[in-house]
């Protein structure tokens, strides 16, 4: 079974004036994502480091639809997203999104990486077209 990890992170967050506004905003936009996307999400979206956040979905699925709702939940704050598609090695959904592990997660780590380094708004990588 295949899976779409997506994992964002704001663009240049230490220059923000208003970063723990924006912190308890996005705080409010994953508890709500949480709720109005359930259907899709394997793996409830959570902060995991600083202002980056990641979640993990049932794929396929419409994550631009998920995208487009952080942009709406935080108008004119630029974020990075890294997906990757892929396997899961571990399947127990009680844990919280940071300790799953699996291909899914490798690329989208890679994904966030080459965004940042890129400066790229999206990047999406998967382990084998033949599988999509």
């Amino acid at each position: 079974m295949l899976y779409c990890t997506l994992i964002c992170d704001l663009k240049s967050s230490r220059k923000l004036k208003n970063r723990e506004e924006i912190q308890y905003k996005i705080i409010d936009m994953l508890k709500k994502s949480n709720i109005e996307f359930e259907n899709i999400i394997a793996s409830p979206f959570l902060i995991t480091t600083g202002d980056e956040w990641q979640g993990l979905l049932k794929y396929p699925c419409d994550y631009k639809k998920l995208i487009d709702f952080f942009k709406s939940f935080i108008p004119g704050i630029q974020f990075y997203t890294g997906i990757g598609i892929g396997d899961i090695c571990i399947h127990n959904f009680e844990l919280t999104v940071n300790q799953l592990d699996g291909p899914s997660f490798y690329r989208a780590r890679e994904a966030l990486k080459y965004a940042k380094r890129n400066n790229l708004p999206l990047v999406i990588l998967f382990d084998n077209w033949n599988n999509l």
